[in-house]
């Protein structure tokens, strides 16, 4: 009896030791999972903005809200839920609107969104509460290569290269953050973010193009990028 005694007590220690360690590699192997979900999802949406295309239309589904801020601290709403759902070309467009530093100028565009390589649960819009869900900040400014006092020396052709040079080349900047708390389906705008990021940066070689078209019954300025023809 002695013995089975000390065995149970053997077994019962080992068993808490176990227990105490299980939670810590769930959260282990959720926050893997999630940095990965958040490392493919970050490139697709890179290279939809770059191609100004939503190739496989993912984005429709998987954003259901964008928030353009600017400068002077506006914020303007735009719900992809509904009937007002806007197609992943459109989307691609607000989410490539560029920087503008004046003061009713666009300081960055914020997009709410479902994980696009998740699981079914995660992209179900009934499933909020459930989904691995993130903000996708998003940052388009011209690239400015050389500083002031640099090109001030240059002769009349290196300066004019280099504007050229300049007017096609953007800096892309996307910053996932994760995961969102408190995401209540009115009000989605009013959710808490946690401390996850994840940063991508990108050059891309163009010039944009934007034109009006109807957002949510209004008519906006959207952009796409169009490949340089210049030769350097």
């Amino acid at each position: 009896m002695v013995e089975i005694a000390l065995s149970i007590a053997v077994v019962a220690f080992a068993m808490v030791a176990i227990l105490g360690v299980l939670p810590t590699g769930l959260q282990v192997q959720r926050d893997n999972r999630d940095e990965t979900i958040a490392n493919n999802d970050g490139e697709y949406i890179l290279d939809a903005i770059r191609s100004g295309n939503d190739r496989l239309g993912l984005l429709s589904n998987a954003v259901y809200l964008v928030q353009i801020n600017f400068h002077n601290g506006d914020r303007e709403y735009i719900a992809n839920e509904g009937p007002n759902r806007l197609d992943g070309q459109r989307l691609v467009g607000l989410l490539s609107t560029p920087v503008n530093t004046s003061r009713r100028g666009v300081s960055n565009v914020v997009a709410w969104v479902r994980a696009l390589n998740g699981t079914a649960i995660d992209q179900d819009p009934d499933a909020r509460d459930l989904a691995f869900r993130y903000q996708i900040v998003s940052e388009i400014r011209p690239f400015i290569g050389y500083p002031m006092d640099v090109t001030n020396r240059l002769d009349t052709n290196e300066l004019a290269r280099i504007t050229r040079l300049q007017r096609s080349l953007y800096e892309l900047r996307l910053t996932l953050r994760w995961p969102l708390f408190r995401d209540n389906v009115a009000t989605p705008q009013n959710a808490r973010v946690g401390t996850h990021r994840r940063t991508f940066r990108s050059l891309i070689a163009g010039s944009q193009i934007y034109y009006p078209t109807n957002v949510a019954s209004e008519e906006r300025l959207v952009y796409y990028f169009r490949p340089s023809t210049y030769g350097y």
